[in-house]
């Protein structure tokens, strides 16, 4: 029944496990009451749309289970990079229209899914048995979750993989819509097959560079300035800066984590006996006080297992401490609910809700409501005469009469965000009870048809306080700071990163930074890194500047500036790029010069130059290659001139070429041999083209970050 370890396994597999897990409750206690704050669970939008914690934080633990060596803010970033991605992608799908269907989604579970590689659901041939997998599913729902941890990881798995999957199936189903129209002509791909079936026997004599007479290897300062002058464009540097940065993250003392246990035993104490929860809750926690009521399976994992054995209200979960957050929970509230209500309702919406426009004001649509609620309380018949008379969601009126079938405790967040007078769960409600609420889509009058499943619902108190450094140990690490930059103020680059490498601090090194509109510096994407930028490019800055900058979080930034580069012509650095290009010039020359006057054949050349010659080389057009070596130069000329002729000198990449083509053959074949390039051509240009696409819709897209905050 259990496939739990032969997914762990398939090492591949090992995303999908992770990103459904909850465990990170209680790896992170820090991330405890965020699960019941909603604001705090989003930390950036792309073009409107949210991400969420949950998922940023799933993706970065699988990149760290892969990538252990890795620091944590390269993995951020990765991560990071990887979510705007999916989003951009899913959200051009949404625009064209692009859907997915049932069948998409068993399509995409028999080959993409992570069961699709499972022995035990494929047939004789290899391939996913989908009845076996449904077959599978069914004993999967039938068996309680709390059952065993194993059973309850199973089930996550596959709610991930059930809701992962459509994002998967209009991302893929985008990509080869753009990729529709890519194709290679069948021209083009002959000309690549005859390319690489293309050969030529040549004699050549090869000449080093290194050989050539010493006069010919002296360039004199005015060629330099002549060629510059002729040649101004291409040799124009950007105004740009060397950075290289060390890390001082700050810390607590131990003096600080005395203090701060003896404060969190009293808090304790004070939180255990008091009955004002929201009160405390509200003026010491970190997060706000949240007053919802939680199904013990939406409960994060560590509450889940506390509820088990304390269940009594007032009973106390903690202190906890992780790394520097310490957490107390307080079971403040139970009470008994249902977990699914069937109920049915009648739509009065207005022209400020969303999804059912109407022109009637919210006050004017509210009036209506309540007057249809008074009728209904007093004749609940007539609710079903009312929907078809009524009711804005009139598709649904007409095909359903108003039933919005069962609906879950758990999704009551979802569907009813808004403030509520109506309590659907409550059991105060009785079959035929009818009730007011209101929503984004409107005002609804809401008839509960049946009832089932009575639950308890948990409400925790939850205080969240971290430990920071005190003023005196703050005052303490500065001067730290202080010391190591006097220390190596005025040494080199290497011998300030390695003295930082010495001491532990976290380096990031040697980044060129441009003055320009995004103002971010690559892998560092923090809150200075405009005011760095701005520093660096100020007009009294010199080489070797050195300047610490504080972030949100108290850590330090020491920021080494080690080259200044002005807009203009660097004439020192263009002479190691001129030089070689111009004593091949003059070679050329010189040699062109000689072969010219006296008319020399290939047997002549290699007299004159003490080489022998290389007798019947066999080279590819394609390839173009000789001795291993690229020399595309002296390919092109073996196809082109004429046979038995000599060439005149071909400047190689490693030295001086002198060829004699002999012959030109081709191994062709019927042209419907050549139908599989037309398909590697496809594979290559649909690459390439696929490389570029996330980059140019990340840059015109809306992305705001708030991980920093």
């Amino acid at each position: 029944m259990s496939f739990l370890e032969k997914i762990r396994k398939n090492t591949w597999l090992v995303l999908f496990f992770i990103s459904i897990s909850l465990l990170f409750f209680v790896l992170d206690p820090n991330i405890l009451m965020k699960f019941f704050t909603e604001n705090s669970t989003i930390i950036g939008k792309v073009n409107g749309e949210n991400i969420f914690l949950k998922e940023f934080i799933d993706c970065f633990q699988f990149l760290k289970r892969f990538r252990e060596e890795d620091p944590d803010h390269y993995l951020k970033n990765d991560a990071w990079k990887l979510l705007i991605h999916e989003k951009v992608l899913n959200q051009q799908a949404k625009k064209l229209g692009i859907q997915s269907t049932k069948e998409d989604f068993w399509k995409a579970i028999e080959k993409q899914s992570i069961y699709s590689k499972i022995i035990d659901f494929q047939n004789e041939k290899g391939k996913m048995n989908l009845d076996k997998f449904r077959s599978y599913l069914k004993n999967l729902e039938k068996i309680p979750s709390n059952l065993t941890p194993q059973i309850e990881a199973e089930k996550n798995i596959w709610d991930y993989e059930k809701n992962s999957i459509t994002k998967k199936i209009l991302s893929k189903k985008y990509v080869e819509m753009l990729m529709y129209g890519l194709n290679t002509s069948s021209i083009e791909a002959l000309l690549n097959y005859r390319d690489k079936n293309s050969f030529s026997i040549i004699d050549y004599i090869f000449l080093p560079y290194s050989e050539i007479k010493k006069e010919y290897n002296i360039i004199k300062r005015h060629e330099i300035y002549d060629f510059i002058k002729k040649n101004k464009f291409l040799y124009k540097k950007e105004n740009l800066r060397n950075l290289s940065f060390v890390f001082f993250r700050s810390h607590p003392s131990l003096d600080d984590e005395r203090n701060m246990n003896f404060k969190i035993k009293k808090l304790f104490n004070k939180f255990k006996f008091s009955n004002h929860n929201s009160i405390i809750v509200s003026n010491q926690s970190e997060k706000p006080f949240d007053s919802n009521f939680y199904l013990k399976k939406n409960l994060p994992i560590v509450l889940q297992h506390f509820v088990e054995n304390n269940n009594q209200v007032g009973s106390m979960l903690g202190p906890v401490k992780d790394n520097n957050t310490y957490i107390m929970a307080k079971l403040s509230g139970k009470k008994m609910v249902y977990n699914s209500v069937l109920c049915s309702h009648i739509l009065i919406s207005h022209k400020e809700a969303i999804r059912f426009f109407n022109k009637r004001t919210k006050k004017k649509a509210e009036k209506i409501a309540k007057m249809i609620y008074n009728i209904l309380v007093k004749n609940p018949k007539q609710f079903n005469s009312l929907v078809m008379e009524k009711s804005d969601d009139i598709i649904n009126a007409k095909k359903n009469k108003g039933n919005l079938g069962w609906i879950q405790y758990e999704e009551q967040s979802e569907i009813f965000k808004e403030k509520r007078s109506f309590d659907f769960f409550s059991l105060k409600n009785k079959k035929g009870t009818i009730g007011l609420t209101e929503t984004k889509f409107g005002y609804h009058i809401i008839r509960i048809d049946e009832i089932k499943d009575i639950k308890p619902a948990y409400q925790f108190s939850i205080i969240i306080k971290t430990l920071i450094p005190s003023k005196k140990t703050e005052d303490l690490f500065y001067q730290k700071i202080v010391q190591f930059m006097k220390e190596n103020k005025n040494l080199s680059l290497n011998t300030f990163i390695n003295n930082a490498r010495k001491k532990r601090y976290e380096t990031l090194f040697l980044r060129e930074i441009k003055n320009h509109k995004w103002n971010n510096i690559h892998d560092l994407n923090t809150e200075l890194d405009k005011e760095i930028i701005n520093w660096s490019y100020e007009k009294n800055r010199k080489e070797g500047d050195i300047k610490i900058f504080q972030t949100f979080n108290k850590d330090y930034i020491m920021v080494f500036l080690s080259k200044i580069q002005q807009e203009g012509y660097p004439i020192e650095e263009i002479k190691n790029h001129i030089i070689p290009f111009l004593i091949k010039k003059k070679i050329n020359r010189y040699l062109s010069n000689i072969i010219k006057s006296k008319h020399m054949n290939l047997e002549e050349i290699a007299d004159l130059f003490s080489k022998k010659i290389n007798k019947s080389y066999k080279i590819n057009f394609y390839q173009s290659m000789i001795e291993n070596y690229k020399e595309p130069k002296v390919v092109g000329y073996a196809f082109s001139s004429k046979l038995y002729e000599t060439s005149k000198p071909i400047l190689g990449e490693r030295g001086i070429f002198f060829i004699r083509p002999l012959k030109r053959f081709n191994t062709y074949q019927k042209l419907s041999y050549f139908s599989s390039e037309i398909e590697s051509l496809n594979v290559n240009l649909r690459k390439n083209i696929l490389e570029k696409i996330g980059d140019v819709l990340i840059e015109k897209s809306n992305i705001k970050d708030y991980r920093k905050n």
